[in-house]
């Protein structure tokens, strides 16, 4: 497994500026930190593996990169629905923190069946 520091870098910067957007988009809510810091890290993690992660083995990048792109899809669409409606804090941090364990197990998996 290699990580390209440089795809690194471009990922955190599009994570910070979609992050950004859902804070901007979100003024006069209650829990709008929350939605920004929850949707901004959701974003990096799966920007990373889709961008900067790369493996040795023949077709284990683009398994990876399919996995990632699906739930980085996913992570936008939660953001911009919690974003539109009137949420309240266990909805949000259970939802996602079941969407981020996911990918992190389906990843995790992906990886371990490349060893």
């Amino acid at each position: 497994m290699k990580i390209n520091p440089v795809m690194l870098i471009i990922s955190l910067a599009i994570a910070s500026l979609i992050a950004f957007g859902f804070y901007s988009g979100n003024k006069d809510e209650t829990y709008q930190l929350l939605l920004t810091i929850g949707t901004g890290i959701f974003a990096f993690l799966t920007l990373s593996c889709t961008l900067a992660v790369s493996f040795d083995v023949r077709g284990g990048t683009g398994n990876v990169r399919i996995v990632s792109v699906i739930f980085f899809i996913i992570s936008i669409a939660s953001g911009l629905i919690f974003n539109f409606l009137n949420f309240s804090l266990a909805p949000y941090v259970i939802i996602n923190g079941i969407l981020l364990l996911v990918f992190i197990l389906i990843e995790y998996a992906v990886i371990k069946a490349l060893e």
